[in-house]
């Protein structure tokens, strides 16, 4: 178009009169006639090509992080005038010259048996990474074969021909199609219907964790699994008497074993998932495949009901197929060892034993969490002899009624209302059921990937605030019914009582908020600046959780002078197994204070001496940025986090380096004293049964931490001392430019919870 009629065109958006209720569509207009004469006077008339990418990043690096550019006339159609049309990347329909919009493979032709033997392999590794959580159309589906069978078009018995061939007119090659890779593709397919049940029956994270979507696709809901194992058994039949060669026939005959194996643990939920043997005479065979990728392609995707582009085709290599098919196999395995009977007698136990499961290296995969949600929950018990009542039950008699009355199971079967213990006992279970649902999700969200642990204990944090509320009530009326023990309080103001249920679920509250807070360091989500606070605020939950296992234990040993003249010696046994526990408790609970007011010191000091600093914020606010960071916490109504102020407080200082670093190593002393006690517990007073193994490495973890924590600070020290700052007063920042220190990512930590800061002396 010449350039005066483009302008003249441009012009006419301009509306004649009054433009104030168009707002800028006039400027817009004469905007738009001004480039295109621009334009076209610049190019002599035709429009130039040049590469702007070069000027683009230059321009783009004198931007600050997280400031904005904005053209307040970039309209939504020029925003989409900037997809390129017939680029593969955002196109869907792209179809490139000299190739065809749909794949021209024919699935109905023979095969070699190498070349079936490839397919059945690559429907091995694309299975495994459709477990990792790709998504089927990337994997499973781009399968040509699997796709004839999963077509709209086709009815049962889902055949992959549409004539009507028999098997008398057929070559061998062209029965192992129809036949043997059939049935293996059928049993793959059932399979992967029977794993998305599991999944979707337990919770997960749609697209965060697994993607269930199946594109339209159903996965032949006319064949039932046990059709499928028919399927691989007449398969089976088939090869036996073929005229394959006997390498090959056997090569064929172990996937079929493995897709039968597969699929049969699938519907029973069997504990025998030990395939490994299997899947080492996988790997020996595997080399006598003969690869045909064609029988594969990406352009099924163009044909599934999504929006999306299509997505390339994901590429492990076989050895890692087999090694993630090995994990998920262990996996499942380890679920079922660690929710036996002798775990699932303590909930303490099964408790750990899911955390241990949760940190398997590398993580389980979504169908393997699912898995162990399905043994936990899928009843109405935890295992035989235990239902969910009593894994509760037994969870508060542990932790602070051990020997009372109170939570003894007999009390529950009384049905005499004038007995003071069925009156109780009613008031506890209407306790129980407002607090099970939360209690439940200690375990059940363990099961989850590391994000949503944490997310959801943060919630959780509010809830059990809300129970201690209800358990004050319900501790009220149980000692308006039956007084308990009352012992001078610990300063001496007055008389204090135990609250049994109260004490109960601040436990847990106080526990849940120290998970969360190290949940974060793990996952990375605190800035460097941000480690000494929240080191701090780790040490206060501990201490507190301290306290409260003191108040406990008092009340526990109390308990235990009654039980001295009874004869039954039941309920003072009982009360013994629990004093060890609570010393455990608090063992524990020391060392996570000693261990986090050390760190919180190094940092604090790496911060006054400006080593860590935060970064520039013009506009930013304290007060805004610590109601931001704890806002999980800010509506605690019993026991409130300490404010800012009270932080700032104690982060002011005036000791003198030396003086902090000597205060760190005490601390470390007493955290290896707490780690010595702890390696001295077995595992009934541990409450680590199953998962002695587990337990044995994190104490050695922690171990490496502490001196890792003395080493830095050494390090420190010994800087100072070098340029005589040792004992100068540590707001002196003179120590800035001698010293470096870089932060420890996630998974280079000698314990993902404990972050160690690296202090190196800078070189001049």
């Amino acid at each position: 178009m010449p350039e005066d009629d483009l302008a003249e065109e441009a012009a006419r958006l301009t509306i004649n009169g009054d433009n104030s209720d168009r707002g800028d569509l006039g400027f817009v207009a004469k905007r738009l006639a001004q480039e295109a004469r621009q334009t076209l006077s610049s190019s002599g008339g035709s429009r130039g090509i040049r590469d702007v990418t070069e000027e683009f990043t230059v321009a783009a690096k004198q931007l600050q992080p997280g400031q904005l550019v904005k053209d307040e006339y970039f309209t939504l159609f020029e925003a989409v005038g900037a997809l390129e049309i017939m680029d593969p990347k955002m196109d869907s329909g792209y179809v490139p010259l000299g190739d065809t919009l749909e794949p021209d493979f024919d699935v109905c032709k023979g095969l070699p048996a190498e070349q079936v033997l490839w397919i059945m392999d690559e429907l091995l590794r694309l299975t495994a990474v459709w477990h990792d959580g790709y998504p089927l159309s990337q994997t499973i589906f781009t399968s040509l074969h699997v796709d004839r069978l999963l077509s709209p078009d086709n009815r049962p018995p889902y055949q992959l021909s549409y004539g009507d061939m028999t098997l008398r007119i057929m070559t061998v090659e062209e029965q192992l199609v129809h036949i043997v890779l059939r049935a293996y593709c059928v049993a793959l397919v059932k399979s992967c219907a029977l794993v998305l049940h599991t999944i979707q029956s337990q919770n997960f994270y749609e697209e965060e964790d697994f993607v269930t979507h199946l594109f339209g696709r159903e996965l032949l809901p006319s064949t039932g699994a046990n059709d499928a194992i028919k399927l691989l058994d007449e398969a089976v039949k088939f090869l036996d008497g073929a005229e394959v060669r006997q390498v090959m026939r056997a090569a064929l005959l172990e996937r079929l074993h493995f897709a039968q194996t597969y699929i049969s643990l699938l519907i029973t939920n069997s504990a025998d998932w030990n395939t490994l043997a299997a899947m080492g005479r996988l790997a020996e065979t595997h080399k006598l495949a003969q690869p045909i990728p064609e029988a594969f392609s990406d352009k099924v995707q163009r044909q599934l009901a999504t929006s999306t582009p299509p997505r390339p085709m994901i590429a492990i290599s076989w050895d890692e197929a087999l090694q993630r098919w090995t994990e998920f196999c262990a996996d499942v395995v380890e679920a079922d060892r660690l929710t036996c009977f002798d775990v699932c007698q303590s909930p303490h136990a099964l408790h750990r034993a899911i955390w241990a499961f949760a940190y398997r290296e590398p993580q389980p995969n979504t169908f393997a969490r699912a898995y162990l949600q399905t043994i936990l929950f899928a009843s109405e018990q935890i295992t035989e002899g235990m239902a969910f009542f009593d894994l509760m039950l037994t969870d508060m008699r542990d932790l602070a009624l051990a020997g009372d009355v109170l939570a003894d199971p007999q009390s529950f079967l009384i049905e005499m209302p004038s007995d003071s213990r069925h009156r109780c006992s009613r008031i506890i279970e209407m306790f129980m059921d407002k607090a099970f649902d939360e209690y439940m999700n200690l375990y059940r969200m363990v099961c989850q990937n590391r994000c949503r642990i944490r997310r959801t204990f943060t919630q959780s944090v509010a809830i059990f605030d809300s129970l201690e509320t209800e358990a004050m009530k319900t501790d009220a009326e149980l000692e308006s019914i039956t007084p308990g023990i009352v012992l001078p309080h610990e300063d001496g103001s007055g008389k204090v009582a135990l609250n049994p249920l109260t004490s109960w679920v601040k436990y847990h509250r106080l526990q849940t908020m120290a998970w969360t807070t190290q949940l974060g360091f793990e996952t990375d989500i605190y800035l460097p600046h941000e480690l000494s606070m929240m080191y701090w605020y780790l040490m206060v939950f501990a201490q507190r959780r301290c306290k409260l296992v003191e108040h406990i234990e008092r009340f526990l040993a109390a308990r235990r002078k009654r039980f001295a003249s009874s004869r039954d010696a039941r309920p003072d046994d009982e009360a013994a197994a629990s004093q060890e526990w609570l010393a455990v408790l608090h063992k524990q609970a020391d060392f996570e204070a000693s261990l986090s007011s050390a760190l919180w010191q190094l940092t604090e000091l790496l911060m006054t001496l400006g080593i860590l600093q935060p970064p520039k914020r013009d506009y930013a606010q304290e007060q805004l940025l610590y109601d931001v960071r704890m806002k999980s916490y800010l509506g605690i109504a019993h026991d409130p986090i300490p404010t800012l102020e009270e932080y700032m407080s104690a982060a002011q200082s005036d000791q003198s380096v030396g003086e902090t670093c000597n205060n760190v190593n005490s601390t470390i002393a007493d955290a290896k004293g707490c780690l010595a006690f702890l390696k001295k517990t077995n595992p009934e007073q541990g409450k680590y049964v199953g998962t002695e193994e587990q337990w044995k490495r994190e104490i050695k973890q922690l171990e490496t931490t502490c001196v890792a924590v003395a080493v830095q600070t050494s390090q420190l020290r010994r800087v100072a001392d070098k340029h005589g700052k040792l004992v100068s007063v540590a707001r002196d920042a003179s120590m800035k430019g001698m010293l470096e220190v870089s932060i420890p990512l996630p998974g280079s930590r000698y314990h993902g919870w404990w972050v160690v800061p690296q202090i190196r002396e800078r070189k001049k």
